[in-house]
């Protein structure tokens, strides 16, 4: 297996940036909002907020759906809508 090195992975994240900002954007806060969903489960934890960790669940999915979107990624776009779907029954049933 070849060994990737530091300016390689950089130069590849430079290129997917050129190659199309807005997605990457996308895919750097849908991150971001992922870490944040789950750093307030486990701060919080055993009994979390889950509202606020929905919410930021919720957009991470929309976000990270769009970018799979633009990439043409059936297998990543099925899966966010899939988790999209779980998070917004768990969304409402937090309101409930």
């Amino acid at each position: 297996m070849a060994r990737v090195g530091r300016k390689t992975v950089l130069g590849w994240i430079s290129e997917d940036y050129k190659s199309n900002p807005q997605r990457f954007l996308c895919e750097v806060v849908g991150m971001i909002s992922n870490l944040i969903a789950s750093i307030i489960l486990m701060w919080y934890s055993p009994n979390p907020p889950m509202f606020y960790a929905y919410i930021f669940f919720i957009i991470a999915s929309i976000l990270l759906m769009g970018a799979a979107l633009s990439r043409k990624s059936f297998g990543f776009t099925l899966m966010y809508i899939i988790y999209l779907g779980i998070d917004g029954i768990g969304f409402l049933k937090t309101l409930l």
